[in-house]
């Protein structure tokens, strides 16, 4: 059966968009334009690797860990759940799933990465710029270290207004950088 619907649950990508406190905006900056007689439009973009929505590799907060291209892409595609945490907490300890993406994320704990991990989860994603507060990044980032030392990909920054909770396929497929921590992605999601 094809796919009947699907979402752009990317943010864009702008010079004025919302950033982590610290983190490089990102700027456009014109080389040739059109309207200026060039022969192209051409733009060069500057930005951080943990802009808009991204995915962090374990060797974003431990040393040795394996890095964006040692992740690989099979965290980042394939069947997800989408959890609103509005309306429930974790899908039943009897429902299986391999990614969930919260939706309304005010932050997840360490306890809760703990029971995602023991459930065999590979990816976790939230629909805000981090997995946790800044107070809790600031005293260690606990919910970021449990996940990664597992080797659970985090996806930060979804855009999960339009999705219902529910089962979908995700494809979340990172910019191909090498020894990076992290990378913008382009995240859909698809439903039959």
């Amino acid at each position: 059966m094809p796919f009947v619907e699907w979402f752009d649950v990317s943010l864009p990508i702008v010079e004025d968009m919302a950033v982590w406190p610290g983190d490089p905006r990102p700027v456009q900056g014109w080389q040739q334009r059109l309207g200026d007689g060039d022969a192209v439009d051409l733009s060069q973009w500057t930005l951080g690797s943990h802009t808009g929505t991204h995915v962090d590799a374990p060797s974003h907060f431990l040393a040795g860990a394996p890095d964006l291209e040692a992740l690989g892409l099979e965290p980042l595609v394939g069947p997800c759940r989408v959890v609103d945490l509005a309306l429930r907490g974790l899908p039943e300890r009897d429902e299986h799933f391999e990614r969930v993406l919260f939706k309304r994320n005010r932050g997840i704990d360490p306890d809760m990465a703990a029971e995602l991990v023991a459930r065999g989860v590979r990816l976790v994603g939230v629909d805000s710029l981090s997995i946790e507060p800044a107070e809790a990044v600031a005293a260690g980032a606990p919910t970021h270290r449990v996940l990664l030392s597992a080797g659970v990909a985090i996806l930060e920054g979804l855009v999960l207004e339009a999705v219902q909770p529910g089962e979908y396929l995700l494809i979340a497929l990172p910019l191909r950088l090498q020894h990076s921590e992290a990378s913008p992605v382009r995240a859909v999601l698809l439903r039959r």
